[in-house]
């Protein structure tokens, strides 16, 4: 779990977080809110990237950002250079394999956007940590491309149960990913639960008549707060 004592940020006089206490369980956790609401504050700061006040007790964790952050080598040894040990190209091979990345021996950087975040979700999933924290990992990809990583993502779960934290703007994302989502209100911010997706990843239909109506009230809910 992810679990957040007296937790507070600020910048100067811009209090994003006072005093907060919230947990964040196992299985996947959106947390949508506008820009500048403070999604990524939280995130990076759960990461240790940034300054806060309070306690952050978080199990050993893995992030995929906005940006892959990929070195200019291949796609296997962006991998292979998060492990240790003798099997690291076994390992790192496997890994690829299951993120559905077939071009394991070309330079990273010259990869697609798509294929990028594959190798980094591999990178993510290969030093089998038991958080991991996306900080809209997706964002930059086309819709098709999109679908196919959220696929590949929830086949990665079932295999390798997590506690994830999904910093989002997207209420589909949400919704096809996670099992609880937040929405981040107020100044200082809060969590606030406003669904619970109690259906399996791999049979959500986006476009079943459920479906559409929980994405209705979840817009509402994040377009009037």
């Amino acid at each position: 779990m992810i679990e957040l004592k007296n937790f507070s940020v600020a910048y100067g006089d811009n209090v994003v977080y006072d005093g907060l206490n919230f947990t964040f369980g196992q299985g996947v956790s959106a947390l949508l809110g506008a820009s500048g609401s403070g999604k990524t504050t939280l995130l990076r700061a759960v990461c240790g990237l940034i300054r806060h006040g309070g306690e952050v007790i978080c199990e050993p964790a893995s992030a995929v950002f906005q940006e892959p952050c990929l070195a200019p080598i291949s796609a296997l040894n962006n991998v292979r250079a998060v492990l240790r040990g003798k099997n690291s190209r076994l390992v790192a091979e496997e890994m690829l394999k299951r993120c559905r990345l077939d071009k394991v021996n070309e330079r990273a950087t010259r990869l697609s956007g798509g294929e990028q975040q594959r190798v980094a979700l591999a990178r993510a999933f290969a030093v089998d940590r038991p958080v991991l924290l996306l900080d809209e990992p997706f964002r930059s990809l086309d819709v098709g491309v999109r679908r196919k990583l959220y696929a590949t993502l929830s086949e990665l779960l079932t295999l390798y149960p997590k506690t994830v934290l999904l910093v989002t703007h997207d209420v589909d994302e949400a919704l096809l990913l996670a099992d609880r989502v937040f929405l981040l209100e107020g100044r200082p911010a809060v969590p606030r639960l406003i669904a619970e997706v109690t259906e399996p990843h791999a049979s959500r239909d986006e476009y079943s008549p459920e479906f559409i109506s929980l994405r209705r009230s979840l817009q509402d809910v994040f377009t009037r707060e």
